[in-house]
């Protein structure tokens, strides 16, 4: 899933009488040290959202065209250029979309239900897609990114290339994400279903990727969310006090710092 306009998909916590739903991102950014809390708040509990970047929009023009649907039933389009003609950006996107379907047909992927939203007593989610694949129920999650196979950047170390350590066998990726709906279906149907990722680089490449996680980490994951709970109650957003962040910031708050962080240098 492509994390573009936030979506309200929670309950204002202010009201102590009522019980936040988590999404796995609330989680995930919850603990991120360089999310900011102040945005945090906002995004997460008052519904505030987002205008996608460039790169998003890109994702979500391309799950729509490849899956039927963006989150939410919402639809996205590629700007046109000075002449209303579509611009080459929008018709190499389209012809990957087309060529995606053909790969998710040749991998004998059917879609069963696309952009459903799952919701249990206290943990909600929307996974791109229940599927079958050969004939047996999963989940998907659909990906498109810009980077190439092999390249790593800030925000997805060792990108979709490198993801364990052939020797150490440690893992340099963070699947919550594939946990959390592993989970919710858990809880609703008794069934631990498969969880696939399903990614297509714009250069062409693509990887299908199962996540099987054990049971030592889906015990992790309940202690996860029950320190969540117990955190929320005490929690005071914080500014992040961090120029870098704040001018990119589209939370408006009063925090905000509008100038450079001094960086000392001790020599």
């Amino acid at each position: 899933m492509i994390f573009l306009n936030v979506i309200q998909d929670f309950v204002v916590y202010k009201n102590k009488n009522m019980k936040i739903k988590i999404s796995q991102s609330m989680l995930r950014d919850f603990y991120n040290p360089d999310y900011c809390k102040i945005k945090w708040e906002e995004t997460y509990l008052n519904g505030f959202r987002t205008k996608p970047t460039a790169s998003m929009l890109d994702g979500l023009v391309f799950e729509q065209n490849v899956i039927g649907m963006s989150r939410g039933g919402e639809y996205y389009e590629i700007p046109k250029g000075k002449t209303g003609k579509s611009l080459k950006r929008e018709t190499d996107l389209l012809e990957l979309a087309e060529k995606s379907k053909v790969m998710m047909n040749d991998l004998e992927i059917e879609l069963v239900d696309v952009q459903p939203e799952w919701e249990t007593d206290e943990l909600i989610g929307h996974p791109d897609a229940l599927i079958k694949y050969k004939g047996e129920l999963a989940i998907m999650d659909l990906k498109y990114t810009a980077m190439k196979e092999d390249e790593n950047c800030k925000w997805n170390s060792y990108g979709w290339g490198n993801i364990v350590d052939e020797n150490t066998g440690e893992i340099y990726k963070d699947f919550t994400q594939a946990i959390h709906y592993i989970e919710m279906y858990f809880q609703e149907h008794g069934v631990y279903l498969p969880f696939f990722y399903l990614i297509f680089g714009k250069s062409g490449w693509s990887k299908f990727i199962m996540i099987e996680p054990t049971f030592e980490r889906l015990e992790e994951y309940r202690y996860k969310l029950k320190q969540f709970r117990d955190d929320l109650k005490d929690f005071k957003p914080k500014s992040i006090n961090n120029y870098s962040i704040c001018r990119k910031c589209s939370v408006m708050c009063n925090k905000r710092v509008l100038k450079p962080n001094i960086q000392q240098i001790l020599y």
